[in-house]
């Protein structure tokens, strides 16, 4: 293969976008590359980095020049990770996250946010091109970056269910990194994708419901049998004169015909084992969780539970508790 060939290779896997030092290597001169620029032929991203066309960059563009003018090594980061790995929404307002070496001299870039990781050999996908942070490290960087401990557990609880990463692979990231803040966050978020929280609504009713005002936490994903076949419901309460169901409906109405029978005979079964179940919306558990709060614990007592409720703040407000 000529050079010329290799070249061309070049510019397709970095999208047009050339750093001076590979322009020079090709016969330019400086003073060639500021006459393109100046002719608007070409156009300089960022100091030393270059793109061989004019007008908006594309994303893959706009990535690549933020990797390369980072000298040392880069790796797409946090948010720009998450888009690539696909469970955050792209979004070309957004700044380009790249994470460099510890200790890099990485200067300040327009458009790019800058981490620094002393992890940076151990986080990264093998063989991701272009290079970026592995799924579970993305997860954990976006939770570090929470602007507090509740947050980074949310963060790191969906994240982790969006991306698919498991509870142990999670845990063992923050081990291996052992961040300086949020660790019992994240640690908080391992535990309830163990537990079997496995929606933002849950993450919701678990932190919202039960949490903010002392109700027992129930069991999560507990299986139940239906007319022969093996169910799971979202929470169970097993008191002393029967179990409470709560059933966590985040899309507000049945799916279709099939589903709304399937429910329907849940809480049939429920009912017939000597239970009750009852089911609560993204609306109720959101909007009004002090309400629902409530209802869960009429349930409760009914069934036999005798601990003190724990008024929060909203309940205060709305003179509910």
């Amino acid at each position: 293969m000529d050079e010329l060939d290799e070249w061309q290779r070049l510019l397709g896997r970095q999208h047009r976008i050339v750093t001076r030092g590979q322009l020079l290597a090709q016969g330019f001169t400086d003073d060639g590359i500021r006459a393109q620029v100046e002719a608007h032929r070409w156009q300089r991203v960022h100091e030393g980095v270059y793109a061989l066309f004019t007008g908006p960059l594309p994303p893959e563009a706009r990535r690549m020049a933020a990797l390369l003018a980072c000298r040392g090594g880069a790796m797409l980061s946090h948010e720009t990770a998450a888009e690539l790995h696909g469970f955050v929404k792209p979004d070309d307002d957004r700044p380009i996250h790249v994470t460099v070496r510890y200790g890099c001299s990485a200067s300040r870039l327009d458009g790019v946010k800058v981490h620094r990781s002393r992890a940076f050999a151990h986080i990264g996908l093998p063989g991701s091109d272009p290079p970026m942070t592995s799924r579970v490290h993305t997860v954990l960087d976006l939770a570090l970056a929470a602007p507090d401990a509740t947050e980074a557990a949310r963060r790191a609880h969906l994240y982790a269910l969006d991306a698919g990463v498991h509870p142990q692979a999670l845990e063992r990231a923050a081990e291996l990194r052992r961040p300086a803040r949020y660790r019992r966050a994240v640690a908080d978020a391992v535990t309830l994708l163990r537990d079997g929280v496995l929606s933002e609504l849950e993450h919701r009713y678990f932190v919202d419901v039960e949490q903010a005002h002392g109700l027992p936490v129930g069991r999560r994903q507990a299986p139940v049998l239906v007319d022969g076949v093996r169910r799971y419901e979202d929470i169970e309460y097993d008191m002393p004169r029967g179990t409470v169901t709560v059933r966590l409906d985040g899309f507000g109405t049945h799916r279709d015909r099939r589903t709304a029978l399937i429910d329907r005979r849940r809480t049939v079964a429920a009912a017939v084992a000597g239970g009750v179940s009852v089911p609560f919306g993204y609306e109720e558990v959101t909007k009004f969780a002090c309400r629902t709060t409530r209802e869960v614990e009429a349930l409760l007592r009914a069934a036999g539970w005798e601990e003190p409720l724990r008024p929060c703040g909203g309940c205060e407000r709305t003179s509910g508790l």
